[in-house]
């Protein structure tokens, strides 16, 4: 590369840091608003095709404010405890939320009502037996409950 396209690579790169820094290096609140004012502004624009330059400067501020998200104690807390929540309660309260199912609906499945209460509140474990069975009356992967 010769000298010349380098100094221009160059200068083009600091035009656009000095433009897009908050973007790019969010650093507070008003920062974060403009990242996420900006790549809404940018999804308009851009072409949904292979080789779109607008899609990489997404990808780049989409970084960005990830990072600036996790960096922010209430977000890392709730990351947290999405994370500590078993797989299998988080479904079972998915399908009785989705379906309007009472415990009383989940007697075949399952058993009695303060066992999928006890199932529910963590102090008990669902069985395989549970878990096929649920699976088979739901016809969903019994992969969701792990």
């Amino acid at each position: 590369m010769n000298t010349a396209t380098a100094k221009k690579l160059e200068d083009s790169f600091l035009s656009f840091f000095e433009t897009a820094h908050r973007a790019i290096e969010i650093e507070t609140e008003k920062d974060y608003e403009f990242a996420l004012d900006l790549i809404e502004h940018l999804m308009t624009k851009a072409e949904d095709r292979d080789g779109e330059p607008l899609l990489r400067m997404i990808d780049l501020i989409s970084a960005s404010i990830e990072k600036y998200e996790n960096s922010l104690e209430g977000v890392r807390n709730f990351i947290q405890e999405v994370e500590a929540v078993d797989p299998g309660v988080s479904t079972l309260r998915l399908l009785i939320h989705q379906h309007k199912l009472s415990y009383s609906d989940l007697k075949e499945e399952i058993g009695s009502k303060s066992l999928i209460s006890q199932i529910l509140s963590g102090s008990k474990n669902m069985t395989r037996a549970h878990i096929a069975n649920l699976s088979k009356r739901f016809n969903i992967s019994p992969e969701l409950f792990f």
